[in-house]
């Protein structure tokens, strides 16, 4: 009879198979979880980018945790870097710097569900979120609070608590991992400048070199030198000169570091200006920054007339294979020399040049 009421041993056995079906699920779950602790602890053994290491970390997330958004918001001087991938964003993994995070919210004691109420908020990336937890991320050497996850989901109730007890496990992982990262960047970043101007060297060139292709739009590179520089060493010696390399490197980085570019110190009196901007613009730059030392207070003291003579070749204006830019902006400043310094001088890959 179809109609029948279900025997009590009948409706025992239903809900046998229900608390079965929920227990293999929340297996599968802690499976999931304890997989991610693992992966997050072998990749930041071997990541030596914060960056690198928080792309990794969101994709997991998403993936295993069943996410709509993962947010990382780490604390910087003046605002957050913010990394984050979305499915309202086609999961790509977004790196920016933002101050959409309210402050109150780095006061959080603990990991919690947060009562957003239905209301908007700009640090939430999803326009159906029905369940946020919000996990605090510690310096625990210096005692204090250096970020927060966000962990977003458009299903009601969606962090229970073993859930949010693995957000608290990961977040220890998280923090850990993210002040040996940003340690061994500080590190690394030591190893590629140049003790006494603090520009960067010519190791770092070569690692640049190896990694320029020609997704590089508006690339000019810029070599200079300092002519007289050798009167200013027989004359006041070679403390006076070490001041003098450092002015001029320090003027190249003011200039440089208006347009995103760098600075880097070849050797000697030699040195690199990368700007990502065109020929046009760049030797302006550069032009200005000509003029700019032959007016510095260190120079116009010694009476010597200290210049700058600079070659500049630019991608793809006047090189269109990029490994060669270097060694084209190098032959006009070369050209340059030769044909009475002081000046910057436009190197082409077919053997034209331009003087400014």
């Amino acid at each position: 009879n179809p109609t029948r009421k279900l025997s009590n041993h009948e409706v025992e056995l239903k809900n046998k198979d229900k608390e079965i079906s929920i227990l293999k699920k929340e297996l599968q779950e802690q499976k999931g979880m304890n997989w991610v602790l693992g992966e997050v602890i072998k990749v930041s053994a071997s990541l030596d980018s914060f960056e690198g290491l928080m792309e990794i970390i969101t994709d997991m997330l998403m993936g295993v945790m069943g996410l709509d958004t993962c947010s990382i918001w780490m604390k910087s001087k003046e605002d957050f870097m913010f990394y984050s991938r979305s499915i309202y964003n086609s999961n790509v993994f977004v790196s920016q710097r933002s101050n959409d995070l309210p402050d109150y919210l780095l006061r959080l004691k603990d990991t919690a569900v947060f009562d957003f109420q239905g209301r908007a908020h700009k640090f939430l990336q999803g326009s159906n979120v029905k369940s946020v937890l919000l996990v605090p991320l510690n310096d625990f050497k210096n005692a204090r609070r250096i970020g927060l996850i966000v962990a977003e989901q458009n299903s009601e109730n969606y962090f229970t608590k073993s859930k949010i007890d693995f957000f608290d496990t990961l977040a220890i992982q998280i923090s850990i991992a993210g002040e040996n990262s940003k340690l061994f960047e500080k590190v690394s970043e030591l190893s590629n400048k140049d003790v006494l101007t603090n520009c960067y060297n010519r190791k770092y060139l070569n690692k640049l070199m190896l990694n320029m292709n020609s997704s590089n739009a508006n690339y000019s590179l810029a070599v200079f030198d300092l002519d007289n520089f050798k009167k200013v060493n027989d004359t006041f010696g070679h403390t006076k000169g070490d001041e003098l390399l450092v002015a001029i490197s320090d003027l190249a980085m003011e200039f440089a570091t208006k347009y995103c570019g760098e600075v880097i110190r070849y050797g000697g009196d030699e040195f690199i200006v990368i700007l990502f901007e065109k020929l046009e613009i760049a030797v302006e730059v550069l032009d200005d920054f000509r003029k700019s030392v032959m007016v510095l207070p260190i120079i116009t003291e010694m009476n010597i007339p200290v210049t700058v003579t600079i070659g500049v070749a630019s991608y793809p204006e006047t090189v269109t294979n990029m490994p060669d830019i270097f060694a084209i902006a190098d032959g006009a400043l070369l050209e340059a020399k030769a044909n009475g310094k002081n000046r910057v001088n436009v190197g082409y890959a077919l053997h034209e040049h331009k003087e400014q």
